[in-house]
């Protein structure tokens, strides 16, 4: 049976206290040496390197002709899909673009002084690369969370890249990135990220690359992102739920929030912090029951991430438990105590946060229509999730009349003096 720990937060020394702060980013710089050859190699030899590593690493033999699911496997994932799934994916996919259609910037121009006028302009990148795991289950939802933004945004170019084991993909997916317009091939993993900055005889090379994956894929964006100069996201990795309680919590429903995100995988992390010992101790019970009856393989991950990332802190008071969430900047946060929106007003750092005992992190992930693609590993302390500012790009502009340039003129000259530019200095001096 699985145990969960109940660490006191005061109680514990520095090394295990940065081992939960710090989470799976240290699996991240493991493995980056390792991706740093893969990604060099689809870099250099392209669509035969992908070729090799979708057989090594996911054992499907793909030719460049397979790469790209076909118009015929689209109107046969139609076809084959559930209707009543088809009908949740459109609803969802109508939630998320009312959601990020009401975030879409408006163009700005003001005289800042008069005959000085300063703009902003609002314009679509021409391209995206979207990344859809697939190595454990599918997502069709992650399609949506991620070209719906992109299609709002309006994108000229988008495709995504998601793994396949079988030469096939599921309908679900198929339709969800068709439903926006998104052009999808059958490849996953490192191979993915590096094809799609680059460019391959196959894949196109994109302007940014946005969606979540293992520390393999997230160590793969970090490097292009430097590397080939593509636009990322936030750097990728895996998912993290929190709940912050007080005694007046559902201690049933505090741990089926910790378990829902904690299911994801052995790197993920599923945490309840707390102040109060006895809700503490019942959020235990009912979190190792609940996992005894899940899947074999949802337990299992569960159980791994358990002896590592997962867990309940024990802070000495509600203001401990708020520091403790702002250091970690979780992804998903569950405020589960009294006045929620007041306690809000205290979060600094999280990705996204459901507010009272109805708001279940599960609806935010599929159906509410917010960003379910957010910051992980503290990232969350200096980025926001997926939104149509991803995808979006924002030149700026300047007008000035021959009054306005010559109302500046002094100040503009005083600049360049103290600067040491002559030429910036003429270039003003020169029109009078």
């Amino acid at each position: 049976m699985a145990t969960v720990n109940i660490y006191k937060w005061n109680e514990l020394g520095n090394e295990e206290k940065a081992r939960i702060l710090t989470r799976s980013e240290v699996e991240i710089e493991e493995v980056m040496q390792k991706v740093k050859e893969i990604v060099k190699d689809v870099k250099e030899n392209g669509d035969d390197a992908v070729i090799k590593y979708c057989k090594k690493f996911d054992g499907v033999e793909l030719q460049p002709s397979e790469f790209k699911v076909s118009e015929e496997e689209i109107k046969k994932a139609y076809n084959n899909i559930d209707k009543n799934l088809l009908k949740a994916i459109k609803r969802a996919n109508k939630n998320i673009k009312i959601f990020h259609a009401a975030q879409m910037p408006k163009d700005i121009e003001i005289e800042v002084e008069k005959g000085v006028i300063a703009g902003r302009r609002t314009l679509p990148l021409e391209s995206a690369g979207l990344y859809v795991p697939g190595g454990k289950a599918v997502y069709p939802s992650v399609m949506l969370m991620l070209s719906a933004p992109a299609k709002v945004a309006k994108v000229k170019n988008i495709i995504a890249c998601t793994p396949t084991r079988t030469k096939n993909l599921d309908p679900a997916t198929i339709v969800a990135a068709d439903l926006n317009n998104v052009t999808l091939y059958k490849i996953g993993g490192i191979q993915a990220i590096a094809a799609m900055a680059y460019g391959t005889e196959t894949i196109p090379k994109v302007d940014v690359i946005a969606g979540p994956g293992n520390p393999y894929v997230s160590a793969a964006q970090r490097i292009v992102a430097t590397d080939a100069k593509t636009k990322i996201s936030f750097p990728p990795g895996p998912s993290e739920g929190m709940i912050i309680a007080d005694e007046f919590a559902n201690s049933k429903f505090c741990a089926a929030d910790m378990i829902s995100e904690a299911e994801h995988g052995p790197d993920s992390a599923g945490i309840l912090v707390t102040y109060s010992e006895k809700l503490a101790k019942e959020v235990r019970i009912h979190t190792e029951f609940m996992i005894e009856k899940l899947p074999d393989i949802r337990k299992k991950y569960i159980e791994e991430n358990l002896k590592k990332y997962s867990g309940i802190i024990l802070t000495e008071n509600l203001q401990q438990a708020i520091d403790f969430v702002n250091e970690y900047a979780p992804e998903h946060l569950v405020i589960a105590c009294r006045n929620p929106r007041r306690l809000m007003k205290k979060i600094k750092n999280a990705g996204t946060i459901c507010l009272g005992n109805w708001t279940p992190i599960t609806a935010g992930n599929f159906m509410v229509g917010s960003n379910a693609i957010l910051p992980t590993g503290k990232y969350g302390k200096n980025f926001s999730g997926i939104s149509v500012d991803t995808f979006l790009k924002f030149p700026t502009y300047e007008i000035l009349t021959k009054r306005g340039l010559k109302r500046i003129r002094s100040d503009l000259n005083l600049f360049c003096d103290f600067e040491g530019f002559p030429g910036h200095k003429n270039a003003v001096d020169v029109k009078f």
